[in-house]
C-alpha cells in the first residue's frame, strides 16, 4: 500500500486510470463545480491566503489487469477532466481521456453536460491571463493525498472507501470550516494555540461548537436576511447547518492591497494589532480572525443566559425554564432574538420590558396546534405564520436606531396583541 501526494497533472497523465464498472453515477451538481472555481480564483487573486500547498482531498486507487482503478474520488477528477475538455486540453492527459470516454448511466450524462456547460460559462466571464492562471494553479498546483492498492487488496480498497464514507463518526461541517480557515495562517505556534481553543469549544458541556453553529450562528445569518435556512437534502428539507452551508462561513482576506470598501476598518486595526469589534453578523475574515469571532460568538451565547435570567419577569421565566420538549424551539427563537438585540444595542439596554415582548413574540407560535422547523423558520425570516405575512423582527432589530426605535416599529397585532398572562393560559 502506497501513500504519496500528487498534483492533479500527475494523476490525469496516468494513462493506466479507469473507471471501474461498480462505481456509483457522477454526481457533482453546477453548484460544486462553482464552489471549486471561486475556490481556485480567490487563491489566484490572494496568494497570501493559504501557506504551503492546497489539499483537494483523498483518493483511493487498486491496480487491477494493468489499470489503476479510481475507488474513491472519481466525483473530483472526472468535474476537473470536463474543465480540460471545455479548453480543448484533453490530449495532454490520457487519464482524462480514459474518464471521459467510458460509458456512464444517464444520470452521469446529464450532470457531465451540465457542469460542462457550467465550466464554459464561468471561464467566458474572466480575461484569458486569469482563465490560463486558474487552470495552471488547479492542474499543477493542487495536491489529492493518494492511496495506491496492490492487485490482490480490492477488499482493502472497499473497506478503507467505506471507512471513510459511511462508518464511524463523519467529519462535522465545522471541523471542515476549521482546516479551511488554519490554511490561512503561516506560523504553526499560532495554529496550535487556536486548535486547542476550538477543541475546547467543540466538547464544551454548557455549548458546544456544534449547537453554536447549529442552533444559532447558521440559523441568525439567515434570518436577519430574511432567509429561512432551508435546504434540501436527500429529499428532506432541515434546518441544519451542513456542508451545503460553509460557504456562510468561508470569509475573506484582509491580506489584498486595496481591500473591499467595507473591509477598511477591519484591515486598519489589524495593522496596528487591534481587536475588531465583534458582532454575530460581521463579515467573516479568514485565518485567525474566524476563530477570534466564533470564541467571541460562543462567550456572547455562554453570557446571554445568565443575562435572560437575571433581567426576565417571572412570567417569562415560567416560559423560559418549561421542560417540556414542545417548546424547545420557541426557547431557540426566543435566545436568537435576543442574541441579535444584545449584538446591536449592547447588554444595558436589554430590559424586562424588552424580554417580555420577546418571549411573547417567540412563543406566540406554540399556539398552534402542530410547531415544526418549517414553522418558525418562516416565522423567523419574515415569511409567514398561518398562511398570513408577519414582521421580519430579526430584519427590524438590524434597521433600528435605538431600543424605542424598535419598539415602535414592532407590529403587535401580528401576535393578536398576547400578552404573557394570556399566552401563558393559552399554551400551558
Amino acid at each position: 500500500m502506497n501513500f504519496t501526494a500528487m498534483t492533479i497533472a500527475q494523476l490525469l497523465g496516468n494513462s493506466q486510470l479507469h473507471i471501474p464498472n461498480y462505481q456509483r453515477p457522477y454526481k457533482w451538481t453546477r453548484k460544486q463545480i462553482r464552489n471549486l472555481f471561486y475556490d481556485i480564483k480567490e487563491l489566484i487573486e490572494n496568494p497570501t491566503r493559504v501557506s504551503g500547498p492546497y489539499h483537494l482531498g483523498s483518493l483511493i486507487l487498486h491496480h487491477h489487469q494493468g489499470k489503476l482503478e479510481i475507488v474513491d474520488g472519481q466525483q473530483r477528477l472526472i468535474s476537473i477532466s470536463l474543465l480540460l475538455h471545455t479548453q480543448k486540453l484533453l490530449n495532454l492527459y490520457p487519464g482524462a481521456q480514459n474518464i471521459l470516454k467510458q460509458e456512464h448511466i444517464s444520470t452521469s450524462l446529464i450532470h457531465a453536460q451540465e457542469n460542462h456547460e457550467e465550466w464554459v460559462q464561468l471561464l467566458a466571464q474572466i480575461d484569458s491571463i486569469t482563465r490560463n492562471q486558474i487552470i495552471d494553479y488547479l492542474i499543477n498546483s493542487c495536491y489529492l493525498s493518494v492511496i495506491e492498492l496492490p492487485d490482490d487488496h480490492l477488499s482493502e480498497a472497499f473497506q478503507l472507501f467505506d471507512s471513510q464514507n459511511n462508518r464511524g463518526k463523519p467529519l462535522e461541517p465545522h471541523d471542515l470550516l476549521k482546516a479551511y480557515h488554519l490554511r490561512s495562517i503561516p506560523s504553526e505556534r499560532q495554529t496550535e494555540a487556536l486548535i486547542s481553543k476550538w477543541e475546547e469549544l467543540v466538547n464544551d458541556t454548557s455549548l458546544n461548537l456544534k449547537d453554536l453553529f447549529d442552533k444559532h450562528l447558521f440559523r441568525l445569518r439567515h434570518w436577519v436576511n430574511g432567509e429561512t435556512g432551508f435546504h434540501s437534502k436527500k429529499r428532506q428539507t432541515q434546518l441544519r447547518f451542513t456542508e451545503d452551508s460553509l460557504n456562510d462561513f468561508k470569509g475573506v482576506s484582509l491580506e489584498e492591497q486595496h481591500p473591499y470598501p467595507y473591509l477598511t476598518i477591519y484591515k486598519l486595526l489589524a495593522e496596528q494589532n487591534l481587536n475588531f469589534p465583534q458582532s454575530l453578523i460581521m463579515p467573516i475574515i479568514n485565518g485567525e480572525h474566524f476563530f477570534k469571532y466564533i470564541e467571541a460568538s460562543h462567550q456572547h451565547f455562554i453570557h446571554l443566559e445568565k443575562l435572560i435570567s437575571e433581567k426576565a419577569s417571572h412570567d417569562s421565566l415560567l416560559l423560559i425554564r418549561q421542560n417540556n420538549g414542545k417548546f424547545q424551539r420557541n426557547k431557540n427563537l426566543l435566545f436568537n432574538i435576543v442574541a441579535i438585540f444584545v449584538d446591536r444595542f449592547g447588554p444595558t439596554e436589554l430590559t424586562t420590558e424588552i424580554i417580555d415582548t420577546f418571549t411573547v413574540w417567540a412563543f406566540y407560535p406554540r399556539t398552534a396546534k402542530r410547531v415544526l422547523d418549517s414553522t418558525i423558520a418562516k416565522y423567523a425570516a419574515g415569511g409567514s405564520y398561518q398562511h398570513k405575512p408577519v414582521q421580519k423582527v430579526f430584519q427590524l432589530i438590524q434597521q433600528s436606531q435605538t431600543p424605542n426605535d424598535f419598539l415602535q416599529k414592532l407590529d403587535r397585532e401580528q401576535f393578536e396583541n398576547h400578552t404573557l398572562q394570556s399566552l401563558l393560559k393559552e399554551i400551558l
